[in-house]
């Protein structure tokens, strides 16, 4: 079969690869779309590194490390059943459509006992999404509506993480938000605020692309390259600053900037994955006379089932381009280029 394999740090390649079989519990499906991610290109190019500083508590947080001509991309996608392992026991069948996490968890360590599964002990991870087939543990797999396209579907894994970013945000009726980044993550977490009872939503975002859409799914979009969003969030909130402020750039400077656009008791969630080591420094002061929170988000834990029942009502089309497989090398250049919200392999 057909699969974008990362040859060595820095490069990948559309290869022939043995198709993989189920064994036990194990699920094969045929890949029907698999997303680009925004960790993508930082795999590829060996960056993603473990999160660690000297005097913490805990040791570093675990990655998986790449792993040149053997490593198949791809964590997000959507597909089709083909064949059961012996011994799946749940309520799935060949032909029926679904979407998969790429990680499993242990069950019984400290975390997963602890309702911390995102920080299982034992987690095993699967990438190997970009190509013709793929297999996954049942408890990984999740059964797609059967209205819902299969290009919809490849969404699930990003959708989840907006799910725990709103966990996290904690959005009530009537709150004004701002969401600092229009990709995928953002446009997800744009419609899900607004679902969820949002009053109005500001979207930073430099590229024009990505504004229009986020002003045809609700928000108001400004260019922080050329306008000033103190003085926008001032008009938008009357002076007051925003009740939720959700950063999904993965910008040092920006996850700073948003602590000055909160209102007092507002919430602030950083989203993005950061650079290793950079720092963005927190004004005490200022914390201790707004009493703000600030959150973080790490995965999805808990999310997906809901993120299947959101899926079917979030708009998507205008969100994806799509490529063949064998164009990949195309699909992430495109992806680099910043234009496109999120680009799909299609096998």
């Amino acid at each position: 079969m057909k699969a974008v394999v990362l040859k060595e740090i820095g490069v990948i390649e559309v290869q022939d690869v043995p198709e993989p079989e189920p064994e036990g519990d194990q699920i094969k499906i045929k890949i029907a779309y698999a997303g680009i991610c925004g960790s993508d290109p930082k795999m590829i190019a060996g960056l993603n590194k473990p999160a660690y500083r000297e005097g913490a508590i805990g040791g570093p947080a675990k990655t998986t490390p790449p792993r040149p001509g053997v490593r198949i991309m791809g964590h997000e996608a959507s597909g089709i059943i083909v064949k059961l392992g012996k011994d799946v026991k749940g309520n799935f069948k060949v032909g029926q459509h679904v979407a998969m996490d790429f990680r499993s968890t242990c069950g019984g360590c400290y975390y997963c006992s602890n309702k911390k599964a995102h920080f299982c002990e034992r987690v095993s991870n699967f990438s190997g999404m970009m190509a013709e087939y793929a297999v996954f543990p049942q408890g990984i797999v999740f059964p797609l509506p059967e209205d819902l396209p299969l290009d919809a579907g490849a969404f699930l894994e990003p959708a989840s993480v907006a799910v725990h970013v709103l966990d996290r945000a904690q959005i009530k009726i009537g709150d004004s938000v701002i969401i600092t980044g229009g990709g995928p993550i953002g446009l997800l977490i744009l419609q899900l605020a607004l679902k969820g009872g949002a009053s109005k939503v500001l979207v930073s975002e430099p590229v024009a692309e990505k504004r229009k859409l986020a002003e045809q799914l609700g928000a108001v979009a400004v260019d922080p390259t050329k306008e000033d969003l103190l003085a926008i969030a001032n008009k938008l909130t009357g002076g007051r600053g925003f009740n939720v402020c959700i950063e999904a750039t993965g910008i040092p400077a920006i996850a700073r900037q948003l602590i000055l656009l909160a209102e007092g008791c507002g919430t602030v969630v950083w989203v993005g994955t950061y650079p290793s080591g950079v720092d963005a420094p927190v004004p005490l002061d200022y914390m201790y006379s707004k009493e703000i929170s600030i959150h973080s988000v790490r995965l999805a834990p808990y999310s997906f089932p809901r993120a299947v029942e959101m899926l079917p009502r979030l708009d998507l089309k205008p969100l994806i381009t799509v490529y063949p497989l064998r164009d990949a090398l195309q699909a992430f250049e495109a992806h680099k280029q910043g234009k496109a919200v999120k680009v799909l392999l299609q096998p």
